[in-house]
């Protein structure tokens, strides 16, 4: 059999994995011995991630929605159909009444060619799904530390003093990387894992600050505090390297040990634990979607602060952000709609971008995807690339319904998932293994997908997919990932040191910006060079019966790709509530309940977990019927939906009752 090498479709460990291909179909996969990070590891979700693709319902031909029924169409009736409907919107309602947004499964020059496109048509409404999960990291590791990326290497894990996790289960989320915890333990590492849960990483920790949802930013600002009251900084690190000392001192000084457990819940002792901790060198500050969907940008800000007042960035530590997709790092890099790939989105750079795409893009900035779904706004046309929102974003029952009012929407995808049932045209790519590009890990690791087999019927790599539009529109864009891999290296300056070689060889270490393994080991890549402390305030927050969303370690996202895995189907979840709350609510385990928010309501089984706080309630984000419930509050700034951070009530219902959108 001929052994052809990718990188897994899931998580964004990017783990290596070799695909076993026997006339023309993957009939086998295993990992990669190889992979700089991987090591020969991989999960049970990454083990049969070559399933889907022989999915009884992979979509194989262009639909068109005729009668609410969906029937094929040719290609070329597709293409054209869409462009002359693209064309006439544009016409009617100007540039800025399109939008394109894609996935974070697609390589970096899917992407980069999808927002390539929709701004050759004069709209910077791009976006991808980083923006739901972990657009907070970007900005604030952004304007704070100078790259919008981890500064260091789950590799280096084992080698610290201490490793802080701030909302994340590793052994959920990203079950690969459990070797590296355990490697450290035996190591002497510490591990402190901060989560109103007791999750399986939890039970792994030396301590586990269990704060109250939305504190987050309150425990930062209290262990700040307490490290420049007891001289647990690193004052010549914060002298020569690092600007906004003074009024951080300022602003964290009324975060005493007793506000900050008054505000979150967490006795002082393990405050003051905590602070000890991470005054140690060598100590990582990582974090998940714990952190970002609760708190935001501020909430990452707060965080990134304790790096730099500890001296923990660079040779003697660093910041590690647990991204939830293969590509949702390069996703990230590629495309925002406030923001050029080669960086602000300003004239200077524009002039720059049309001397190699051979058009001015427009200047003015795009909408963020949760904005155009769920604020009011003249979108007429939306182009969906990998990207399944109508199951991933909050508030369903509005995103459903901005869906069906637009003029025109348009899905790329391998399924018919709950978005494309919307569309009136379906275009069926070809899914990871059936083509080739490169993905960006968390750990900034670019590495290549080689392509093992051939699509379906007459689905096609959604680079192919664009390069029609864009002919079809009169721009002529290079089609082989190869090229495009070269031109994004002209295009984007933290891309530009890769090689071809480099990527494609599973065993080096080709990482941006050259190839370091720990970044700011002498400077910062802000302006300043310095890295920037920001004081932000911890905002009220109100004590009601909070819904948090997480993980689940078998269901991969909208289970659109995992549900199709053998033994590990789609289903419904209960909703966790602790042993106290069910007692206070006179609710049993197993029971039916009501959920409501201002959102919505819908009907859920009760389990009754002493993993979960009181005050708090836990579902699975994967679940269908969740975002009918979960709020679509937008962070102020990134606006990311605050998925963790939905005030709920919850009334018992007898079983004939019935529940729903």
């Amino acid at each position: 059999m001929e052994v052809v090498k990718s990188i897994c479709p899931f998580c964004g460990v990017g783990c290596g994995v070799d695909l076993y291909v026997d006339r023309s179909t993957v009939v086998r996969l295993s990992p990669a011995g190889d992979h700089v990070v991987s090591k020969g590891h991989l999960c049970g979700k990454g083990t049969l991630a070559y399933e889907p693709a022989y999915s009884w319902d992979r979509l194989a031909y262009p639909l068109k929605k005729v009668k609410e029924e969906h029937i094929r169409i040719s290609w070329d009736m597709a293409i054209k159909e869409i462009v002359a409907k693209l064309k006439e919107i544009i016409q009617n309602y100007g540039s800025e009444a399109v939008a394109f947004y894609g996935g974070c499964q697609n390589t970096l020059e899917e992407v980069y060619l999808m927002q390539k496109l929709a701004r050759a048509l004069g709209t910077n409404n791009v976006d991808s799904c980083a923006r739901v999960c972990h657009e907070p990291s970007a900005t604030a590791l952004k304007e704070m530390v100078g790259i919008g990326a981890s500064s260091i290497s789950v590799e280096m894990i084992p080698k610290m003093n201490t490793v802080v996790i701030a909302g994340e289960s590793v052994t959920e989320s990203h079950p690969v990387l459990s070797h590296y915890l355990t490697e450290a333990k035996k190591n002497g590492t510490k591990l402190v894992v901060i989560d109103p849960r007791i999750t399986g990483t939890a039970k792994f920790a030396d301590l586990h600050i269990r704060l109250r949802p939305g504190t987050d930013i309150a425990l930062f600002n209290g262990v700040g505090n307490y490290l420049i009251e007891n001289s647990l900084i690193d004052k010549e690190f914060i002298k020569e390297r690092v600007t906004g000392f003074e009024e951080y001192v300022k602003g964290v000084s009324k975060y005493t040990l007793e506000f900050t457990e008054k505000v979150t819940g967490v006795v002082r002792g393990d405050i003051q634990r905590f602070a000890q901790l991470i005054a140690l060198k060598e100590t990582i500050f990582s974090w998940g979607l714990g952190l970002t969907q609760s708190s935001g940008v501020n909430g990452v800000r707060a965080y990134i602060n304790l790096a730099l007042l500890t001296g923990n960035v660079g040779k003697r530590g660093g910041l590690l952000v647990f991204r939830g997709q293969t590509n949702v790092q390069g996703s990230g890099d590629l495309v925002k709609p406030n923001v050029f790939p080669n960086g602000p989105m300003n004239d200077e750079n524009a002039e720059r971008l049309a001397r190699i795409w051979n058009f001015k893009p427009p200047v003015k900035p795009g909408l963020p995807v949760t904005e155009a779904l769920l604020r009011d706004n003249d979108v007429k046309a939306i182009v969906f690339m990998g990207y399944n929102p109508v199951a991933s974003m909050p508030n369903r029952t509005k995103v459903e319904k901005r869906l069906r009012n637009l003029d025109l929407l348009v899905v790329i995808d391998a399924f018919m998932t709950d978005t494309a049932r919307l569309a009136d045209y379906v275009l069926p790519a070809a899914v990871w293994a059936e083509k080739e590009g490169s993905v960006s890990s968390l750990d900034r690791i670019v590495k290549w997908r080689f392509k093992a087999t051939d699509p379906p019927g007459e689905a096609k790599p959604d680079h192919e997919i664009l390069r029609k539009i864009a002919e079809e529109f009169g721009y002529v864009f290079v089609d082989d990932p190869k090229e495009i891999f070269e031109e994004i290296k002209r295009t984007v300056p933290v891309y530009s040191n890769l090689t071809l070689d480099e990527v494609m060889d599973y065993s080096t270490n080709s990482r941006y910006p050259s190839h370091e393994i720990t970044l700011y080991d002498e400077k910062f890549y802000t302006e300043s060079g310095k890295g920037k402390l920001i004081f932000v305030q911890q905002p009220e927050v109100k004590k009601e019966m909070t819904l948090i969303t997480v993980r689940n370690v078998t269901r991969y996202n909208t289970d659109v790709v995992s549900g199709r895995i053998p033994g590990f189907g789609k289903y419904e979840s209960p909703i966790y509530l602790s042993p106290d709350d069910a007692v206070e609510l006179e609710i049993g385990d197993n029971e039916e309940v009501m959920v409501a928010s201002d959102c919505g309501k819908m009907s859920f089984r009760v389990k009754i977990s002493r993993e979960v706080q009181k005050g708090t309630a836990v579902m699975y984000m994967h679940d269908f019927k969740v975002n009918y419930v979960v709020c679509d509050e937008l962070d102020e700034i990134t606006k990311i939906p605050k998925y963790k951070q939905t005030k709920i009530k919850i009334v018992k219902l007898n079983r004939n009752d019935i529940g729903g959108p």
